[in-house]
């Protein structure tokens, strides 16, 4: 092999006679350099930043300590995965106007895959967020940036909410259950004091009917939330309708029927509309009045069973109290057996245990209440802008980068030609045949004969 190191002279005679060899791959280089910074598509960059605010509540399904130690300290460690995600992307082509594309299962695909490199995404902190979007349209990369931001807080809330119903619908079984037993408990618990009634003085007996009124009051109570739970159930389902669509009038002829506020006037509203809307369509004025005035009732009667709603529990909790005690009296009165005993010691752990579900179960709706409103939490700090300017193709870098690239490309070129050059030129080249020299051959550019 040829030593490496070269004279400057040498390395100059090198690059005089590979000309053509750092010629020609450096002006290929930067020719096409040149026509990509030129010719590729340009593209328009759209970016939001938005920032999720700290007012999330303590899980209720834990102890205070724990949920405490518990609490996420990453709530963007999803962040990827939804703007990424494949219903994520179809929402956003839907959106763009790409219903042709989403017939067309290999086409589909094709642009799922453009549409995912055209996301970029950052985390600034744990508590904020940048989508950017590139795309040959302004509006079009401005639009996809809101779209992206939109259905992530949308997938986050809806993550959220559906935890948060899971809890409440959780803690309400469990109430069920409890309350189940705690009546059952008490039922033993009266029976056993109804054996020793005689006992008492006849002033006291009338303790014992006041616990079957006690009781009979607060199942009727009970009956009434339950329906009051039916009717907002229904109420739900007739206000979340489209102001384009038939109102669903099946249900809503049962609310009377649920001895609820103002139900006499929703069934009048009621049956107007739909005597409407059998000869007219949802655009006719009349229609649309009648239709309006069916929502506002919808609206009026939820806000007045919730009312009733808090008024109803709290006269449960009073009565309860009122039983408790008089049951307490009654058993104080009589001569408790060791049964008994153990008749009450059921009933009282029973009552702390259900006493514990509703305390849990209020601030699992507290939470979920809260939840419903959480899309206050996300604040958008940089809204997106029409771009103006290409952020793509970075011409100053393309050409830059070319002209590096051609200038690295013909001096290898070069020097692998020299390498591979079989050809005796100097005293050097003939080295490794460890020959001596005998004589010099001057060189044509020297001026000597």
């Amino acid at each position: 092999m040829r030593n490496a190191q070269f004279t400057v002279d040498e390395l100059t005679g090198v690059l005089r006679r590979r000309k053509l060899a750092v010629i020609l791959p450096a002006v290929l280089v930067i020719t096409i350099s040149g026509l990509g910074a030129f010719l590729l598509p340009k593209q328009y960059e759209s970016s939001t930043t938005i920032l999720m605010q700290e007012s999330q509540t303590l899980n209720p399904l834990l102890s205070y300590q724990l949920a405490l130690e518990m609490q996420p300290q990453d709530k963007l460690g999803d962040f990827d995965e939804i703007v990424y995600s494949r219903p994520t992307i179809e929402d956003l082509m839907d959106s763009l106007g790409m219903q042709g594309i989403m017939s067309n299962p290999y086409l589909k695909d094709m642009e799922i895959a453009k549409i995912s490199k055209a996301i970029q995404t950052s985390r600034k902190g744990s508590n904020s967020f940048t989508i950017s979007y590139y795309d040959t349209l302004p509006a079009r990369a401005q639009k996809a940036v809101r779209v992206l931001s939109e259905l992530f807080i949308q997938t986050k809330l809806e993550v959220e909410n559906r935890k948060n119903d899971f809890t409440v619908n959780f803690f309400k079984k469990k109430a069920v259950q409890l309350r189940d037993k705690l009546q059952n408990s008490q039922a033993n618990l009266v029976a056993a004091l109804q054996r020793h009634i005689n006992q008492l003085p006849e002033d006291d007996r009338t303790l014992y009917n006041d616990i079957n009124k006690y009781s009979n009051d607060i199942a009727a109570l009970e009956q009434s939330l339950k329906n009051y739970h039916d009717a907002l159930q229904i109420l739900d389902t007739a206000a979340k309708t489209s102001a384009n669509e038939h109102i669903d009038l099946t249900k809503l002829y049962l609310i009377p029927l649920l001895d609820v506020p103002y139900s006499k006037e929703l069934q009048k509203a009621v049956t107007d509309y739909d005597q409407l809307s059998q000869k007219y369509t949802e655009d006719y004025p009349d229609v649309q009045v009648a239709r309006e005035k069916v929502a506002q009732l919808v609206g009026l009667i939820e806000n007045a069973i919730r009312s009733e709603e808090i008024r109803k529990q709290d006269q449960i909790v009073s009565l309860e109290k009122n039983r408790h005690d008089a049951i307490s009296s009654v058993q104080m009165a009589t001569v408790a057996n060791s049964q008994d005993q153990d008749l009450q010691s059921n009933f009282d752990i029973y009552q702390k245990l259900y006493n514990e579900m509703e305390v849990k179960l209020e601030q699992a709706q507290t939470n979920r209440d809260l939840g419903l409103n959480s899309a206050r939490d996300y604040v958008v700090i940089d809204p997106p802008q029409l771009p103006v300017k290409p952020a793509k193709p970075n011409k100053a870098l393309i050409i830059g980068g070319g002209f590096g690239l051609a200038i690295f490309l013909g001096l290898l070129s070069a020097g692998l030609a020299e390498i591979f050059d079989t050809r005796v030129r100097t005293p050097r080249d003939i080295e490794i045949f460890e020959k001596p020299i005998i004589a010099y051959l001057p060189s044509p550019k020297s001026g000597r004969g």
